[in-house]
């Protein structure tokens, strides 16, 4: 593990960590970032003897999703940029195959959430098992699609219909209306909010909910937690597995007429803004 490195990946005992280590860029991720993210999740599933995966995150925010600012696209051939083959690559490829690894995840899938969590990140998180906040006061989850021209990503469509109903998700969706985390707490979307509890840093936090998670499952009969884990998501399978094969080809209808590529350029100019 590399303090140099965007996303860090470590085992420690029987816990996989992985943490977004962007905290200038409020942990915003590129498309090859988030493909990283993909594959760690997955090299986190296969790991022996593990029992949890943990993701977590440095600085002020958990993940500001997206990162507009990427100069990616920028060094793309125009004529390129708005084919088929490229967003079917870019977009659709990698959003199905995070998504279906996030879903399919068979060890506890937990989150130790520092701050805000945007666009498709808040789509993973919304996709994990247990959700610890540091300050339910300081956190919101804000699923942006529709300022963006798109739609919802990472079966968001799906997971926060079925963890905040129906009001508050066509809110989050709809109107890409930023949800408090007094509200998500409200709803049973957080299992743990330490916000009474005083921390030093960021790095503290992380290590108090790896503690506290650690001895949650510690003493557990292990092979009855993933049985269980396998039974939970079976009620959920078709929803999510249905959610994600229509937003990416939603989502990639809109990426060829550029749509979002507009949107994202007047975002980045602040033309427009995020509604906070």
């Amino acid at each position: 593990m590399s303090e140099g490195e965007d996303i860090l990946y470590e085992v420690r005992g029987k816990v996989t960590i992985i943490t977004f280590n962007i905290p200038k860029k409020l942990n915003a991720l590129n498309g090859e970032q988030y493909l990283l993210l993909a594959k760690l999740i997955e090299r986190a599933d296969r790991e022996e003897d593990t029992v949890l995966t943990l993701i977590q995150s440095t600085g002020r925010y958990f993940s500001a999703g997206a990162n507009i600012a990427d100069k990616g696209l920028s060094n793309v051939d125009p004529e390129h940029l708005f084919s088929h083959e490229y967003w079917l690559d870019k977009f659709v490829a990698r959003n199905v195959y995070l998504t279906d690894l996030f879903h399919n995840h068979t060890k506890i899938l937990a989150a130790a959430v520092n701050g805000p969590v945007i666009g498709l990140s808040a789509a993973m998180l919304a996709l994990c098992d247990l959700v610890y906040v540091m300050d339910e006061t300081k956190f919101f989850l804000l699923a942006p699609f529709s300022n963006l021209g798109l739609v919802a990503e990472g079966a968001a469509s799906a997971t926060l219909f079925l963890r905040l109903g129906w009001s508050k998700s066509a809110e989050a969706l709809l109107l890409a209306r930023p949800i408090p985390g007094t509200e998500l707490n409200k709803l049973g979307f957080i299992n743990k909010n330490y916000g009474d509890v005083k921390f030093d840093s960021v790095e503290q936090f992380n290590q108090r909910v790896h503690d506290d998670l650690v001895g949650q499952f510690k003493g557990l009969y292990e092979p009855s937690i993933f049985a269980n884990k396998q039974l939970l998501k079976a009620n959920r399978d078709q929803l999510i597995n249905s959610a994600n094969s229509r937003e990416v080809i939603k989502g990639f209808n809109r990426w060829v007429k550029g749509v979002p590529q507009e949107r994202f350029m007047k975002l980045y100019q602040k033309d427009i803004q995020h509604k906070m």
